[in-house]
């Protein structure tokens, strides 16, 4: 029995669109946060390394959903969401780094100062 999402990835495929399945099956590994820092390493010049950037044109990454975080490092991957500079970055990546990165970000707690927020 074919699934709606299969359906839906076969009309796409028939139009000429790429279609790159996600998912977490059995067989895939689950995302290491732990593995996910230590990859996130080069990350950190840009989005921070706690993941909160310090320059206000570069989005923060803590506590971001798993999900968009990795739909959006496969959509740089795959050059269906354009920056010169993430493109290039996430290009030698392979998914199962993509997808720990994800995680690790996911997993960092988000800090909100009283202090800062009143100024």
């Amino acid at each position: 029995m074919r699934t709606h999402f299969a359906l839906f990835a076969a009309g796409l495929a028939a139009t000429g669109m790429t279609v790159l399945l996600v998912a977490a099956s059995a067989g895939a590994a689950q995302p290491d946060p732990a593995a996910g820092k230590v990859e996130s390493v080069i990350c950190a010049t840009c989005h921070g390394s706690d993941g909160i950037s310090v320059a206000t044109d570069v989005p923060n990454l803590a506590g971001q959903h798993y999900e968009y975080l990795v739909q959006q490092l496969i959509a740089f991957k795959g050059g269906t969401r354009r920056s010169g500079v993430m493109n290039e970055m996430v290009r030698p990546m392979s998914l199962a780094q993509l997808r720990n990165v994800a995680a690790y970000y996911s997993t960092v707690p988000i800090t909100v100062s009283a202090t800062k927020a009143k100024n």
